[in-house]
């Protein structure tokens, strides 16, 4: 029996409708038909009556679908288990640190993982210091990480710089100037990344270092809200330079302001090092 069919046969006890099923399944009620008549036919007995109200299930219809229902949810499970047992298995795994992504060479860097089986290919972002501490711990081969990591036994390679820039929309006092200060700052409305990303502790920092606690009125998950709410003129956006200037947008340098560095790492003494030398090497 196949048990692609139990989720037809549910969907039409569901539905109590052939040609509704079907529409859900995308088959055509004709294809829909024969899947119900071939498992009432390994079943002995028919599942349904078919009236004008439709698709009436039988006492053995009804008890089919409970035991499907059983079957599929532990099937589900199986395959779940087999999947987690397979990624346990690759030992290889890469963390990203929030924002990292939009900066690496994502074909290379996806090249690389399915060239080589052990990879875990999967795409997570954590907080910088999450994916430090997991380079530490053991539990990641390889981090990319925004700024160098001053763990003695983390090897570290700057991969990629971007500058640390304001974003100003048309109209703002910024927008005719080449260059402001941190300091210039203060009593702006600034729309920043979240808490998960170094930049936002940086900017944090600097705004401290020069006398004043800035005004964040929008903390974010990714850069593309920032430039959105700056082109909506609620304020100025502090951000590595990922975006180009536009009629109503454009991007200001921070005078002293540090570069956004994304460094590859990972442990000298990890079993997996020559392939993170690999790894390193071809990002």
């Amino acid at each position: 029996m196949n048990t692609r069919n139990f989720k037809c046969f549910q969907t039409v006890y569901e539905e109590r409708n052939l040609q509704v099923a079907a529409s859900k399944l995308f088959l055509s009620p004709q294809g829909l038909s024969k899947i119900i008549k071939s498992l009432e036919d390994e079943c002995g007995t028919p599942l349904f009556i078919r009236s004008k109200e439709g698709f009436v299930p039988t006492e053995s219809g009804k008890l089919f679908y409970e035991k499907s229902k059983v079957v599929t949810r532990d099937l589900n499970d199986l395959f779940a288990s087999i999947e987690s047992v397979s990624d346990k298995e690759k030992r290889f795994k890469v963390g990203f640190a929030a924002g990292t992504i939009r900066a690496i060479d994502i074909p290379k860097v996806n090249n690389f993982m399915e060239s080589n089986p052990e990879v875990l290919a999967s795409w997570f972002e954590y907080s910088n210091e999450d994916i430090i501490q997991m380079l530490l711990n053991d539990e990641i081969s390889f981090g990319f990480v925004v700024g160098k990591p001053t763990a003695s036994n983390l090897v570290a390679k700057l991969l990629y710089s971007v500058d640390l820039v304001a974003y100003v929309y048309n109209g703002h006092k910024f927008w005719e100037a080449s260059q402001i200060e941190i300091s210039d700052l203060n009593l702006e409305h600034i729309i920043s990344m979240n808490e998960r990303y170094r930049v936002y502790h940086d900017v944090l920092d600097a705004c401290h270092m020069n006398g004043f606690n800035p005004n964040f009125v929008a903390m974010v998950g990714e850069g593309e809200s920032i430039y959105r709410l700056v082109k909506n003129k609620v304020g100025v956006g502090i951000c590595p330079k990922f975006f180009e200037d536009e009629a109503d947008v454009r991007a200001i340098e921070i005078k002293d302001a540090y570069n956004w560095d994304v460094y590859g790492a990972f442990r000298e003494d990890s079993a997996d090092r020559d392939l993170a030398k690999k790894f390193l090497e071809g990002c």
